[in-house]
C-alpha cells in the first residue's frame, strides 16, 4: 500500500514536469510553422510580382542555438529600396503585408475554423485531441504575431507595417486604426470562441484547466516584448508595456469569463 501511493504521489509530482514539457515543444514547433509561415509568405510575394528569382532563398543565418531553435537569423531577404525606387509602392506594401496580415491573419482565421469543426464532433479520439492541442498553439502563435505588428509597432520607422505604409503612400497614424482593429478582432475572436471550445474538450485530463490559460500566458508575453527596448520607437515601447500588464490579464480575464458560460 505504500509503495502505491509512493507511485501514485511520483506521479503526481511528474505530471507538471510532463505537461511543462508538451508545451515547451509545442512553443518550439507553433513558433518555427508561424516564423517560416511569415518569411515565406513575404518571400513568395516578391517572386510572384517579379522581384525575386528565387522564395526559396531566405537569409537562413548560421547553426546556432538561437538560429535553430527560435530563427533568429532568419530573414526575407527581399530588397524593397529598388521596389520604391521603381515607383512599385503598391506591389511594396503587398509583399510586406504578405507576412503579418496574410500569412499569420490568415493562418489564424484557418486554424480557429478547423479547431471549431473538429471541436463540433461528440466523440474525440487520441488523433484529434493532437490536433486541437498543436492547431491552438498554431493558432496563437498566428493571432499574437500579427498583434505584435499592430498596435504594437505599426507606427515605428522601420519594419513591416512602415513598409506598407510607406508603399501606399499613407501616414503610420492613418493605417494604424485599420490594422490594429483586424488584431483586436482577431484577437478577442480567439480568445472568446475558439480556445474556450478547445479547452472543453480537454476538461476530462488534469490539465485541462490549465491549458488555456498557459497558451495565452506564454504566447502574449511573447510576443509583448518585441519593442520594449525601444528598437521600434518610444510608442512601441509603452504599448508593449501595456499588452504586458494591461492586455494579457485582459484576455485571460476574458478567456475564464467565455470558459464559464459554456
Amino acid at each position: 500500500l505504500n509503495l502505491m501511493g509512493t507511485g501514485k504521489a511520483i506521479q503526481q509530482m511528474a505530471l507538471p514536469y510532463v505537461y511543462g514539457a508538451m508545451v515547451f515543444f509545442s512553443v518550439i514547433f507553433a513558433h518555427a510553422v508561424d516564423f517560416f509561415m511569415h518569411e515565406f509568405a513575404h518571400s513568395f510575394m516578391a517572386w510572384a510580382l517579379g522581384w525575386k528569382d528565387n522564395p526559396l532563398a531566405l537569409n537562413y543565418g548560421k547553426s546556432t542555438i538561437d538560429n535553430i531553435l527560435m530563427q533568429q537569423q532568419i530573414d526575407e531577404n527581399v530588397r524593397y529600396a529598388p521596389i520604391f525606387a521603381a515607383h512599385s509602392g503598391l506591389q511594396g506594401a503587398l509583399i510586406a503585408a504578405a507576412g503579418p496580415l496574410i500569412a499569420n491573419g490568415g493562418g489564424s482565421i484557418i486554424c480557429g475554423h478547423i479547431l471549431r469543426t473538429i471541436g463540433k464532433k461528440p466523440q474525440q479520439t487520441v488523433w484529434s485531441l493532437a490536433c486541437m492541442w498543436l492547431l491552438a498553439w498554431l493558432a496563437a502563435f498566428n493571432v499574437f504575431n500579427v498583434w505584435s505588428y499592430a498596435p504594437l509597432r505599426a507606427l515605428s520607422s522601420h519594419g513591416d507595417m512602415a513598409l506598407i505604409a510607406e508603399g501606399l503612400g499613407i501616414s503610420n497614424w492613418l493605417l494604424f486604426p485599420v490594422v490594429t482593429g483586424f488584431a483586436v478582432w482577431l484577437a478577442h475572436w480567439y480568445v472568446r470562441d475558439i480556445l474556450p471550445n478547445v479547452c472543453r474538450n480537454f476538461s476530462d485530463f488534469r490539465f485541462g484547466a490549465a491549458f488555456g490559460g498557459t497558451v495565452l500566458g506564454s504566447t502574449i508575453p511573447f510576443f509583448s516584448i518585441v519593442g520594449l527596448t525601444g528598437n521600434y520607437g518610444l510608442p512601441s515601447a509603452l504599448m508593449c508595456i501595456a499588452s504586458l500588464f494591461f492586455f494579457t490579464p485582459a484576455m485571460m480575464a476574458m478567456f475564464y469569463l467565455s470558459l464559464g458560460r459554456r
